[in-house]
């Protein structure tokens, strides 16, 4: 029961926390998605399931395998499907065609505002590398915890 009430936290910040850093909704399930009894509790059968349901459509020929064709043709849908929402985000007036105003909009403004620290208007030479040492930093600590999920040692580690 423990171990249950401490994976619930756990797998909502898996699930929730890449979806509010990249600042919008995302294709990862929810807890209420993966609850999918509603006894407020998440099962390891309820945790597999997306993967599992992206295994079945993966598998287009049902052989019970996925090929590298098969795993390449669904990574081409799920880019396909991403560009499409992203434009449909972007194409505010939904008109089918994105002006310079909604190209320049919205997402631009809020990296830029992101980056300039001091609220100057105005992006300085210590501002940008600031921001790419964050993003680099971020981008080590994304590997480091995959790292750790997949149990390898990250860089600089001393081996037993």
């Amino acid at each position: 029961m423990t171990r249950k009430i401490l994976l619930i936290p756990a797998l909502a910040a898996a699930l929730i926390l890449p979806a509010l850093a990249q600042g919008g909704a995302s294709d990862r399930p929810t807890i209420t998605d993966l609850d999918a009894n509603g006894d407020g509790a998440i099962t390891r059968e309820e945790a597999q399931a997306p993967q599992l349901q992206r295994f079945t459509e993966t598998d287009t020929n049902n052989d019970g395998a996925v090929s590298f064709e098969e795993m390449e043709a669904a990574h081409e849908r799920r880019q396909a499907e991403r560009r499409v929402k992203r434009f449909e985000r972007m194409d505010a007036n939904s008109d089918g065609v994105l002006s310079a105003d909604e190209m320049t909009s919205a997402r631009a403004g809020q990296r830029f505002d992101r980056i300039d620290a001091n609220d100057d208007g105005v992006l300085s030479a210590d501002e940008l590398t600031a921001h790419e040492a964050q993003r680099a930093e971020r981008r080590g600590e994304r590997a480091e915890r995959g790292n750790r999920r997949r149990g390898r040692r990250g860089a600089g580690q001393d081996r037993p």
